[in-house]
């Protein structure tokens, strides 16, 4: 019956990390998408181009915007060697299993210090969750933000080891960190306060003295592109809004309910960051209690309260810094999140991009509220927190699979644009962006090293435009709905029927004199099928100053098909 018991344990534990990489896996593309032509094909071009050991050294610690991405150079270059080439796919998979890597780090120390297999759970469900599917399928994005939690956890988990090996890995990993991302320059503070509350002096002052070294190289020739001096304009301006935004980011792996309006949506994730840093304080207080060398900060009675609890009995201070640890730096990163980017705007604040944040947050409270609860409240705990769970990752699931279908065909399309127009993956046409992609990319064929999947969507897309252009070929018609707005054209139907899904859907063909371009549908029932109906949007900032004839292509296993309309819009 034990034996039963801790393979059903084993099965829910390992149902959201088997989901979570084999969604992954199915629906990530080798597609270059924005920041990632900059940080992957042009570093390897410069890098293979680098006539000194000192230029070689300059393209892995070339900023981006405002982050360097060395590990994530690094990753590119050992697929490079292994393989002789660079495979988005393979890149994307990689940084992908750094969030199996945080789990795996917490799940350790949990179940080092006396954590119980079975609430690792609910601590999954809210760590392999969908809610951050942008970061989990664009590759760049993939390599930085969770790549850089799991670095700084690991150089706190080894920074409070006794061992003075230990203690230089913990520095190597924490340089590593802050040469790979912004993010990772809190490694230090961080790191100097579990020192500080340990009483390792010596160490603390080596901490301190590197750190302040590590970031006085990051900001070597560093570019302030972004103009964060208005993020502390905007808090003086909006201080409320400002705060509440923090909580609700923190709390964010709770939003449920992404379809309605922001006002509502964000209520719920609020009253989770309230609940998550309520927690904090409330842990953090606990174990500057237990620390003789702390205590006497507090009022007496403080103290024995702590100190009538098991777990604040038991627990050994340098593991309780770990934790708080693990809090300061999400906390510190929510914080400078929220300060420095809701002035572009306030909906950031629940951003797919950044809930690797808030479902770490969470799931590091869940694991060490059921591991100080009583016995018998466990059992409630454990109840409770696996539901909450559950919904948090159901409703991910549920919301964001149809927008993943969508926009893995539509980076698929983006990518057939940039083939036969020059721009289409992330640039606007006629643009600096634009061109660097085309030399990019004609560099990294050159080399040998990259180039495009063939084919991109379906075998037929090598006679698609001939086929439209034929004005002898007779095909069904059909119209359309046509909305020129100022950034965008929107193209819908009512009548259309189609399946739609991972591999088939609706494509609109915009066919002009000089270009040719696809664009995806969004359905407009998400999970039916047949669908009835569509509605295409055709970004303006790709499209050149033409008049372009609409048509419509469906992929479908039973067999493709195109249709004409007498239609056209004009692009000025």
């Amino acid at each position: 019956m034990v034996s039963i018991k801790k393979n059903i344990v084993f099965a829910l534990l390992l149902l959201p990390i088997v989901v979570f990489y084999g969604f992954s896996v199915a629906y990530s593309t080798n597609i270059p998408w924005f920041d990632d032509i900059e940080n992957i094909p042009f570093f390897l071009s410069r890098l293979l181009d680098a006539p000194t050991w000192y230029d070689r050294a300059e393209a892995f610690l070339r900023p981006n915007n405002e982050h360097r991405v060395l590990s994530a150079r690094l990753i590119v270059y050992l697929n490079y060697l292994l393989t002789n080439e660079i495979n988005f796919r393979a890149l994307t998979l990689v940084g992908n299993l750094t969030v199996l890597g945080i789990f795996s780090l917490l799940g350790r120390v949990y179940l080092k210090n006396g954590g119980q297999l079975l609430h690792l759970i609910p601590a999954a469900f809210f760590i392999f969750n969908l809610q951050f599917y942008s970061m989990t399928f664009m590759t760049i994005m993939s390599l930085q933000y969770q790549l850089i939690i799991c670095e700084v956890f690991l150089s706190l988990y080894l920074l409070i080891k006794p061992s003075r090996f230990s203690f230089g890995v913990a520095i190597l990993v924490a340089i590593l960190g802050t040469f790979s991302m912004g993010n990772g320059l809190m490694a230090w503070p961080t790191g100097a306060l579990l020192l500080l509350y340990l009483g390792h002096w010596s160490r603390l002052l080596t901490w301190v003295i590197v750190g302040v070294l590590a970031i006085v190289g990051y900001f070597s020739g560093y570019a302030f592109v972004q103009g964060n001096d208005e993020g502390f304009l905007y808090f003086f301006q909006h201080p409320f809004k400002v705060i509440i935004g923090f909580f609700a980011f923190v709390g964010g792996i709770l939003d449920w309910f992404p379809r309605i309006t922001f006002e509502k949506r964000m209520l719920l994730p609020l009253f989770g960051g309230l609940f998550i840093v309520g927690f904090f304080l409330f842990y953090t207080l606990g174990i500057v209690n237990i620390s003789a060398r702390w205590r006497g900060l507090f009022p007496s009675r403080l103290t024995k309260f702590y100190l009538r609890i098991p777990y604040f009995q038991t627990i050994e201070p340098r593991w309780g810094a770990f934790w708080v640890g693990c809090f300061i730096y999400l906390l510190i990163n929510s914080a400078l999140v929220v300060f420095f980017r809701t002035r572009f705007d306030y909906q950031l604040v629940l951003w797919t991009t950044y809930k690797i944040y808030p479902g770490t947050l969470m799931a590091l409270t869940v694991l060490l509220i059921l591991q100080i609860l009583a016995p018998t409240w466990q059992k409630v705990g454990i109840a409770l927190f696996t539901g909450a769970a559950l919904l948090s990752w159901g409703s991910s699931y549920w919301h964001f699979i149809p927008q993943v279908q969508q926009d893995r065909k539509q980076r698929l399309a983006f990518a057939f644009n940039q083939q036969r127009n020059d721009v289409g993956l992330g640039a606007e046409k006629n643009s600096a962006f634009a061109k660097f992609i085309v030399t990019t990319l004609d560099s990294a064929e050159q080399k040998g090293f990259y180039k495009f999947p063939s084919p991109l969507l379906d075998p037929q897309e090598k006679d698609i435009e001939k086929m439209m252009r034929n004005r002898t070929l007779q095909l069904p018609t059909t119209t359309v709905s046509i909305n020129n707005q100022a950034n965008t054209v929107i193209i819908s139907n009512e009548t259309v029927e189609y399946n739609n899904g991972k591999e088939v859907g609706l494509f609109i063909t915009l066919t002009s004199p000089r270009h040719f371009h696809l664009f995806s549908s969004a359905p407009n029932q998400a999970f039916d099928n047949p669908q009835k109906g569509f509605q295409v949007y055709c970004p303006k900032g790709v499209l050149y100053n033409e008049t372009y004839q609409i048509g419509v292509w469906t992929v479908q296993k039973t067999g493709n098909h195109l249709l004409k309309t007498e239609q056209s819009v004009t692009i000025n």
